[in-house]
């Protein structure tokens, strides 16, 4: 019997029901940078929480020496949520603006100005967390005195800020290089060089201008608002080798005084060197270095999105890495891990923030007929 073959239409896709609807909302209401913020900010309130029920859920020990660091846990706690409260602010009007601008519509010029305020606000807010970490250590999470280590000399003359790690990593360097590297520099100094060695650490104050700002001028938002989460996460990587590995640098011994060049430097180097010093709340933030981490996150961000400033940014970069030890404000296991910090931002932290922000898509365009 013969019968004729059938012919078999595809039957029409039905949509997979979504496994994580609320990790769906979730996503589509708080960009990367959101996550970073708020998720560092509530896990060092939470700490700080734990601390007035557990006194003992510390890294180390509570050392009194260091009470000069300390603020009152409440005016801790208040700044911090103050800041939530005015970031939170902003970042719903920013969610407004990136969802009219993702849709392909203009959105109103009062918005648009807020939205600059949000894209701007980490990079003027996390200095000021910055700035709360070293009364946090201190009172929270513990920082270990020098006394610690056994190679501790009760007659030299340590700074007050000195750590257990400070002398730890001081014999790493000379264990991994054969010398005390910021020490063995001092031989090279002379005052042009030290003024040059000043302003290329002094440019890693321009780094979150060098990673963001040429987008800004191009409102392309999306890149704006990835390559500031990029950077404040590699910001907060820093920051929890802080946690980890409290180190006040080699001005550990003798404090900033006798890590001056004995030759003032050119461009007014011993100048900037006091004002550094003086404007410097924490003293425990030189594991890793932060200055190599962020300057090398932000010129790979440059070379990447706008070449011509990157290539301009280039060697003052590359300048910084050698003047954080010339200086005397890092260890060369200091710069090791900076380099680790900047490859950990671009191999586990960007992949993440690119996969958060997936979910948002441009809205398409309409073809144009010929």
């Amino acid at each position: 019997m013969h019968t004729e073959p059938h012919n078999h239409q595809p039957l029409p896709a039905v949509p997979a029901p979504s496994s994580a609807p609320v990790l769906a909302w979730l996503r589509r209401q708080f960009l990367s940078i959101d996550l970073l913020i708020f998720g560092f900010l509530l896990f060092v309130l939470g700490w700080m929480a734990l601390a007035q029920v557990a006194p003992g859920a510390r890294i180390y020990a509570y050392d009194p020496q260091f009470q000069w660091a300390e603020l009152p846990l409440g005016k801790l706690a208040l700044e911090i949520l103050v800041y939530l409260g005015i970031y939170t602010g902003l970042q719903r009007l920013g969610i407004r603006h990136h969802r009219i601008a993702m849709a392909g519509q203009v959105p109103p010029r009062w918005l648009a100005a807020a939205n600059v305020c949000y894209v701007l606000s980490p990079v003027a807010f996390i200095p000021f967390v910055f700035n709360l970490l070293g009364a946090f250590l201190a009172g929270v999470s513990g920082v270990p005195g020098a006394q610690l280590h056994p190679g501790y000399d009760a007659a030299a003359a340590y700074d007050r800020a000195a750590t257990y790690w400070d002398l730890w990593l001081k014999q790493a360097d000379i264990t991994l290089t054969g010398v005390y590297v910021p020490q063995w520099m001092r031989q090279f100094q002379q005052p042009w060089l030290t003024g040059v060695m000043m302003v290329c650490y002094l440019a890693y104050y321009a780094s979150p201008l060098v990673a963001i700002l040429p987008q800004i001028v191009r409102r392309s938002w999306p890149i704006v608002r990835r390559t500031a989460a990029i950077y404040a996460g590699c910001l907060f990587t820093t920051y929890i080798g802080y946690l980890l590995i409290p180190a006040t640098g080699p001005r550990f011994e003798g404090g900033m005084a006798a890590w001056l060049p004995e030759q003032p430097g050119w461009f007014a180097a011993q100048w900037w060197a006091h004002v550094i010093n003086d404007a410097e709340i924490i003293r425990w933030d030189a594991f890793p270095s932060g200055h190599v981490a962020v300057a090398l996150v932000s010129l790979v961000v440059a070379l990447r999105y706008h070449r011509r400033v990157g290539l301009v940014y280039l060697p003052f970069v590359a300048g910084l890495v050698v003047a954080t030890m010339y200086l005397g404000y890092h260890y060369a296991t200091d710069v090791l891990f900076g380099f680790a910090a900047a490859a950990f931002t671009f191999v586990v932290i960007e992949p993440a923030i690119r996969w958060w922000e997936g979910i948002w898509k441009p809205a398409p365009t309409t073809p144009t007929s010929p």
